[in-house]
């Protein structure tokens, strides 16, 4: 979804958003019904999560917090194996993601330490393909799937808070 604003080969390059190490294993993508049917049937373990949802269960062999642990469906050599039609939403439009503010306020972010972001141009593209194109499959996606919004984290940059996801207007 994002293929105009970062090159396929530069995500591939990093693979940043398809590693986790045990602290921000919270990050794992949720996985919308019918996509986490199609995964359990190919074998790969998934987790629920507290609020019900589910995601992807992570096989890590110590209790270090630092240690790392790529998702399931990575191979190394290819990237995902799932189509790009048929990857988990928040996968398809990292680093953009939608959170809760801290008085539950529906937010678009954007992780900030994404290695494609650290040009100003690029950011800005990012946040105007936020604000214009994706806003709208954003807000649909967030009335479908609300158990799929996270709360706001420090190393994510709010883009644009929504006062009410059902009539929407940008704060």
């Amino acid at each position: 979804m994002l293929t105009h604003i970062f090159s396929p080969a530069t995500c591939a390059q990093c693979r940043l958003c398809c590693n986790f190490c045990q602290r921000s294993a919270w990050e794992t993508p949720f996985l919308e019904p019918e996509l986490a049917a199609l995964i359990v049937q190919n074998g790969v373990p998934l987790m629920t999560r507290p609020n019900g949802s589910k995601s992807f269960a992570l096989h890590f062999t110590s209790n270090d917090p630092e240690e790392n642990c790529n998702c399931p469906l990575l191979d190394t050599a290819s990237g995902c194996t799932l189509p790009r039609e048929k990857r988990p939403f928040e996968c398809r439009v990292w680093p953009i993601r939608l959170m809760h503010d801290e008085q539950h306020q529906l937010c678009i972010a954007y992780y900030s330490h994404c290695p494609a972001l650290q040009t100003p141009d690029t950011r800005q593209k990012l946040i105007h393909y936020a604000t214009n194109e994706l806003l709208p499959i954003l807000l649909d996606y967030a009335e479908r799937f609300p158990k799929s919004i996270r709360p706001l984290d420090h190393h994510y940059s709010i883009i644009r808070k929504i006062k009410n996801a059902a009539a929407p207007s940008v704060v």
